[in-house]
């Protein structure tokens, strides 16, 4: 979607575009035009209640119209992310133990492979200019609480439903020191282990980061960004900051488990985050759905990599990400979002 640069990159120079009654305030038509053109035509059509809900949610006043301040502030927070994104791919976990090894999606029996996001997430590092690519790793200490192999270290609390003389592979159990509900695992993605690397026809992008999650003996770590206990991480963090990134583009392993939990904290943090499906494979069917709704409740898109260049480059933009973008401008400011929730 090709843009008169000059047009956008004044506050003033768009004003002057779209008030077309030249009153000095944007009414919802007036911002109604604007989204055609940032967006398309089809695509405000199709979720013409979302352009409503950016506004109210812009309107702080409730009055109708974006003031001069309302609009200043749409301009810089809200209109320059959506005319220049700053994309980050993150990669989860495409790590041996989850393609071949003692995890592997195969072995699961619900007809799932991981070996097959290779090819695709390998043709968006070639095709696709991102500001940052990071990698995450699972990297356990041998006696990490998640691997059933350690069930005998640990005890169990009361409030377990199933004992350890029950226990099989990838039933749940609460332990009781720490007091932690977890899913037992085979064991997997051992530090320094084969199965903890990167799979070798994985291409790593030149400047990439990889961030190593899991490490502690009694704290499980889906998310890229946090433990289990959501205790956020810094280096995801430190990472996104020190680029700006506002767009976040995440693929991988398993799509159920550690791509859930990290689409659902990138959405928690405020970024615009979109899920590439056919770069995962997850667990099970069924819980994949699951996560899929979860995601969409949350205010993320769920995409292909058929479709993320256009998305990068800015030839196609998502009224998706520009409404989560909008009620993260809201919880920054205070102001309240009920009507677009």
């Amino acid at each position: 979607m090709v843009l008169d640069k000059k047009t956008w990159d004044s506050s003033d120079a768009l004003l002057a575009k779209f008030d077309a009654n030249h009153d000095g305030l944007i009414d919802y038509d007036e911002f109604r035009s604007m989204c055609v053109e940032l967006f398309g035509p089809d695509e405000v059509e199709r979720h013409e209640y979302r352009v409503r809900d950016i506004f109210d949610i812009l309107d702080l006043d409730e009055d109708g119209y974006l003031n001069r301040e309302e609009w200043e502030r749409c301009y810089n927070e809200w209109t320059l992310v959506v005319v220049n994104p700053v994309n980050v791919l993150i990669v989860v976990d495409v790590q041996n133990d989850f393609i071949d090894g003692s995890l592997a999606l195969r072995h699961c029996g619900k007809g799932q492979d991981g070996i097959e996001v290779i090819e695709p997430i390998n043709r968006l590092l070639a095709e696709v200019k991102w500001h940052k690519v990071v990698y995450s790793l699972d990297w356990h200490p041998d006696t990490h609480i998640g691997f059933y192999e350690n069930l005998g270290l640990r005890e169990l609390h009361s409030d377990s439903k199933i004992s350890k003389e029950e226990a099989k592979l990838f039933d749940t159990v609460v332990f009781r020191d720490p007091y932690l509900e977890q899913r037992l695992w085979p064991k997997h993605c051992v530090i320094d282990s084969w199965g903890a690397q990167l799979h070798k026809d994985l291409v790593i992008a030149p400047g990439s980061g990889k961030v190593r999650k899991g490490q502690h003996p009694d704290m499980e770590a889906y998310s890229v960004f946090s433990d289990n206990n959501c205790a956020d991480s810094r280096e995801l963090l430190n990472i996104l900051e020190e680029v700006g990134a506002t767009d976040l583009y995440v693929c991988g392993l398993a799509y159920d488990v550690c791509v859930k939990a990290t689409c659902l904290d990138g959405l928690r943090l405020g970024y615009r985050l979109a899920v590439v499906e056919d770069c995962c494979r997850g667990v099970n069917p069924v819980d994949v759905e699951d996560t899929r709704r979860l995601i969409e409740d949350g205010g993320g898109l769920l995409t292909d990599s058929q479709a993320v260049p256009r998305f990068v480059t800015g030839d196609t933009r998502s009224l998706v990400m520009a409404l989560q973008l909008a009620k993260s401008m809201a919880k920054k400011h205070g102001a309240v979002v009920s009507r677009a929730e």
